[in-house]
């Protein structure tokens, strides 16, 4: 790797040494915020390029004269400056972006034209947190509430966090917070995510053909970035709700920034208030909490040192009478890494990371005497290296390593001998890709990605292809195609209903290949309509060696005998509308999809569509800003009911000697529940109070308390089976307040 970089070095020296090259950092003048993604281009010359997601750009091989530089982003007023080449070659030029304080639709429609223009991303959504406190939700707003109004992204359920995307499970998701792999994103049974809404910059997910940086999973990737924090001065908010509370403070430190966040649940405090902790009826004490902190430090012109860490715990106790039952559970997630940020050159870009991730969920109690425990955690130490090489006007290439080591385990014991399970495998992965701007019209990334777990002995090769082209101004195509391998797999530990927050993480062993999936997606994009941008994409999925939990298998440590191996195969169409600017701002968005999946030891062999197999997905979003003060928000949503599988009949097993009810179910998957519907809305009112600025909010989940359903009970007690339908939440209002100081 230090060859490698060497090399790059020598090359990039060369290269400058002919025509001039411009380089810098993009930030937010306000509070010295780095913003990736911002368009930076020579008017005349026609040439440009984007941030990373550092806030870095270079664009090389300028020839000798006087030009004129714009820097766009949208929701940021439009920079211009002008740059001379002929007595100078290496011009080092950091911009400073304000907000669109007026909206000025020309400026926010070029910003986004350009962007669409120069990415070759299909299928790639990107938020900031702005955007996803606007709309309605319960409590508090939450990344994975907004990404799941998204087409092509289906919730499990209206009271979980687990994604499917494109036919995929939720474990084929990789799920990222400032490079490091979360495990499971999910607080109150995942009911909220992880991300605290207060410290999110940036939020990208690609639902499909992502590229060769990054891999491990089959569907899609979801990277969320927190906040620096302000470099120019020091403040802070406060929050507090029906159901939770959250303070964030941040300001300068040193040559650099930092920042801190925090939040807390009080279901335990009330609970305990009001006594109904104890006795026949009691109720268990809940509550989580979680905090962010980054700290950032400049060491010299072209060397940033970074720590970013999360930690945050879920904690359940549950008594019932006098001693009878007790039940205590704890789960949460830790992560760390420390970065540096170093500018070999203005064209050679590098990234080395160092991370620790650990996801830990502990059951313990006692029924009547008889304790039982289970333990499970998955610990990921990792090691990264990513290179930006700018070689010239066309060409923008990427090289990395990523080194893994892995420690997971499960213990579980039952008034007798513990079970555990615990493996070490470690995973490497190296991966490079080129994109080249062939010209005006046509650019293509192509990549490769390889990759190797000690377990199974696999040498992976993934290739990656996309490309771009400009139809005309306002119009743009979109292909995508590319093959991806998961070597970590989760078995659920709770239901089927995705309400677990303790799925376990599994290797795959020598007696298994790792999963696969090959994806195509075609994609077209346009803003003629002024302040409207519209996209249409399709995409075919065909998957080999997915796996699917043996539930009737609980203890074996061999790790081949816990699944079914199969195959599969997902195709649909989406259609996105977005409207960002004026009076009135929203979105529509439908998938209409097909999910398959074949296993040769279920369902006589034949096709089936699993649970996350829905038809149709509609969902409508609007804002209305009456004034300064004074904003209303609603999300529709429609969906076709979960498949389920429904039972055929039961029958008494009297082998063993004491008769057992057996249940014969039906074709796999082969019934559903109905539609699914609901429709949120809330209202946002800008107040002054004490001196300090803030907002008041009101929301209404679910307006017209119509009762979807969750899941089918059957009760084989009696005699027809009773089907019961479980329902999900009812009409539920919140308020909340936020102040800034």
């Amino acid at each position: 790797m230090k060859f490698l970089i060497l090399l790059l070095f020598f090359t990039s020296l060369l290269s400058s040494q002919q025509k001039a090259i411009l380089s810098g950092f993009v930030r937010d003048k306000a509070n010295k915020e780095s913003l990736p993604y911002a368009t930076v281009s020579v008017k005349e010359l026609k040439i440009g390029t984007a941030t990373n997601i550092e806030g870095y750009y270079a664009i090389p091989n300028i020839p000798e004269g006087e030009f004129t530089v714009v820097v766009s982003l949208l929701g940021y007023q439009a920079f211009t400056f002008k740059i001379t080449t002929t007595e100078k070659k290496r011009l080092i030029q950091d911009i400073l972006l304000s907000d669109q304080v007026v909206q000025v639709s020309e400026v926010i429609i070029e910003a986004e034209k350009d962007e669409g223009k120069r990415s070759t991303q299909t299928g790639r959504i990107s938020m900031q947190a702005k955007d996803i406190a606007q709309l309605p939700t319960i409590g508090e707003a939450d990344v994975f509430r907004a990404l799941q109004m998204m087409p092509g992204v289906k919730a499990t359920s209206e009271i979980s966090t687990g994604l499917n995307i494109r036919g995929g499970s939720t474990d084929q998701n990789l799920i990222l917070l400032d490079g490091t792999v979360v495990y499971n994103p999910s607080h109150l049974f995942g009911f909220f995510s992880t991300f605290n809404n207060d410290a999110i910059k940036d939020i990208v997910l690609m639902k499909g053909g992502f590229p060769a940086e990054y891999g491990g999973r089959l569907s899609s990737v979801l990277n969320v970035t927190n906040i620096d924090g302000d470099r120019v001065s020091t403040h802070g908010k406060a929050s507090i709700s029906l159901l939770s509370t959250r303070v964030t403070g941040e300001g300068p430190i040193g040559n650099g920034s930092w920042f801190l966040s925090g939040r807390r649940t009080y279901f335990d405090q009330l609970v305990s208030f009001a006594g109904l902790d104890t006795g026949k009826d009691a109720l268990p004490l809940y509550f989580f909490y979680d905090a962010n902190a980054k700290l950032n430090q400049d060491i010299g012109e072209n060397d940033k040192l970074s720590f970013v860490g999360y930690f945050g715990d879920d904690d359940l106790t549950y008594k019932i009478g006098n001693n009878e039952i007790e039940l205590n559970m704890l789960w949460g997630n830790r992560t760390g890494a420390l970065k540096w940020t170093h500018v070999f050159s203005q064209t050679l870009f590098t990234n080395f990371t160092a991370s620790y991730s650990r996801y830990k969920a502990t059951i313990g109690g006692d029924f009547g005497g008889t304790g039982f425990s289970n333990v499970n955690s998955v610990q990921d130490y990792s090691l990264r290296s990513d290179v930006d090489f700018f070689v010239s006007n066309n060409h923008l290439m990427k090289l990395g390593v990523w080194w893994s080591q892995y420690d997971i385990q499960y213990r579980e014991s039952f008034d007798g001998e513990p079970y555990l399970f615990n493996e070490r495998p470690a995973q490497i992965s190296f991966y490079g890709q080129d994109e080249w701007t062939i010209n005006e019209r046509w650019k293509i990334q192509f990549g490769l990605r390889v990759e190797y777990q000690d377990l199974t002995k696999h040498i992976t090769f993934g290739p990656r292809y996309n490309a771009r082209y400009n139809i005309d101004e306002y119009s743009t195509l979109k292909f995508a195609a590319g093959m991806y391998y998961q070597f970590l797999n989760a078995v659920p530990a709770g239901s089927d209903n995705g309400f677990s927050p303790f799925d376990i993480w599994i290797p795959l062993n020598e007696k298994m290949d790792p999963s696969s999936s090959t994806d195509f997606v075609l994609g077209y994009e346009t803003s003629y309509y002024e302040d409207i941008k519209i996209s249409f994409e399709t995409y075919f999925k065909f998957y080999k060696d997915v796996l699917l939990f043996k539930r009737e298998i609980t203890q074996t440590l061999e790790v081949d005998q816990l699944f079914n191996v199969g195959s599969g195969r997902a195709y649909g169409f989406e259609f996105f509308l977005q409207k960002q600017v004026g009076q009135l701002t929203g979105m529509v968005g439908y998938t209409l999809a097909w999910t398959h999946r074949t296993f040769p030891e279920l369902n006589d062999a034949k096709e089936f569509m699993p649970k996350f197999d829905r038809r149709n997905d509609l969902t409508l979003a609007g804002n209305y800003q009456f004034n300064d003060l004074w904003k209303l928000s609603s999300v529709f949503t429609f969906s076709t009911g979960q498949s389920y599988t429904p039972a055929a009949g039961m029958w008494i097993d009297k082998s063993s000697g004491t008769p057992i009810t057996r249940i014969e179910p039906g074709p796999l998957y082969s019934k559903r529940l109905l539609p699914y519907h609901r429709w949120d809305l809330s209202l946002h009112k800008k107040i002054t109070m004490f001196d300090l600025d803030g907002s008041w909010y009101f929301q209404v989940f679910n307006v017209y308390n119509y009762r979807n359903i969750w899941f089918k009970n059957f009760d084989y007690n009696e005699n027809p089976v009773e089907v019961t339908d479980v329902k999900l939440l009812p009409i539920i209002p919140s308020f909340g307040v936020e102040f800034k100081f």
